[in-house]
């Protein structure tokens, strides 16, 4: 399914976002990141041991580091240091530390790293607005995770006005970017017109990834990456929602996926980067066609559903219907209506307005 990224009309970044994206590196954008938040500090150094406070006092190192990036931008080369990440094991809380899945994986990588990956996010942070949909309520400038809350609620409170009731199917990802390949990931990038210099730079970044795991004060023998993305990359939860924008676009425009109509429009999704609530209409015809998508855009992207994660809530009064049409959705049915106090829901129209949806 390499076309399903140009089957959908995607937007495109505009000339000015690209010349932005693409310029080359500066020192004051070096300095902001080290200053600022964006680089936290009292955190464990990668392997070098160099910690933000490290290059908060030895401003002289802003210099060294960029002559380091126009290298990278210019050569498209990154060092080998870059690529490197250092996996420590934590122990839960009370648990058995004699079995290995009571141990909590934290992934440590250099600082150099970190700021030049910052420096991409505070790039792409603003022309990713004209890209990604509203829907997305996270990691998009101006936007936060409780704004889908009151279109969650209007679309429960509008559905229990109908005679014809509706179903809301919760989807939580396997994983993010489950078996993805560079190939794919640039392939879909590019078709939103993020190139050059840029696009290099995020390609060498996720090309060729490698972890060593620390055991016992001693580091054992790096091994590659092959599936998923490095654990604590600032990159990733745009990235992300860039790449899942293909898919949430496609069902948007699906004429055969039915969403829920409130007022003059069809409410059918909210997103909080990898959780994904689907507002159905027409659940026994629809759920067939959705699914079809998600598998064709997986082929594509290397995301997966996790079902067992994934809960289908059924708003209908008839217990027939409801068991013909749980059957052909994969998903754990939730909790029944008459269980929840949906009855207290009676949301104010200036609510679903706050949240209204625009189309790109």
């Amino acid at each position: 399914m390499d076309s399903f990224p140009d089957t959908n009309n995607l937007p495109k970044l505009n000339h000015e976002d690209r010349e932005n994206l693409n310029r080359p590196i500066t020192k004051m954008e070096i300095e902001s990141v080290i200053k600022t938040d964006t680089l936290p500090t009292k955190k464990s150094p990668g392997l070098d041991s160099f910690t933000a406070e490290f290059y908060q006092t030895f401003k002289e190192l802003t210099l060294v580091l960029l002559k380091l990036f126009k290298i990278i931008q210019r050569e498209g080369l990154l060092p080998s240091s870059f690529y490197e990440a250092s996996i420590t094991l934590i122990p839960k809380p009370e648990k058995d530390t004699t079995e290995k899945e009571n141990y909590r994986p934290v992934s440590l990588r250099n600082t150099d790293t970190k700021i030049l990956n910052k420096i991409l996010v505070n790039r792409i942070k603003q022309p990713i607005r004209n890209i990604i949909h509203l829907d997305q309520a996270r990691f998009i400038p101006g936007m936060q995770g409780w704004f889908n809350i009151p279109k969650s609620i209007n679309v429960i409170y509008n559905t229990n006005k109908l005679n014809n009731k509706n179903h809301i199917d919760y989807l939580n990802r396997y994983k993010h970017f489950i078996n993805y390949n560079t190939f794919s990931l640039m392939k879909i990038l590019s078709k939103l017109c993020i190139e050059g210099p840029f696009l290099n730079t995020i390609k060498i970044i996720y090309d060729k990834p490698t972890a060593s795991i620390l055991f016992n004060g001693e580091k054992l023998e790096a091994f590659p990456l092959r599936s998923g993305a490095r654990q604590g990359c600032p990159l990733l939860p745009l990235i992300f929602n860039i790449v899942l924008e293909v898919l949430t676009r496609a069902i948007r425009q699906e004429k055969e996926i039915k969403g829920i109509q409130i007022g003059k429009e069809e409410v059918k999704l909210s997103l909080s980067t990898d959780d994904m609530i689907l507002y159905i209409g027409d659940p026994k015809d629809s759920t067939e066609r959705l699914l079809e998508l998600k598998e064709e855009f997986g082929k594509v992207a290397g995301y997966r559903i996790n079902t067992q994660k994934s809960t289908a809530f059924l708003n209908t009064d008839n217990a027939m219907a409801e068991k013909e049409l749980l059957r052909p959705i994969p998903f754990t049915r939730a909790i029944k209506k008459n269980q929840m106090p949906w009855n207290k829901f009676k949301p104010r129209i200036s609510e679903i307005s706050m949240m209204r949806i625009t189309k790109h």
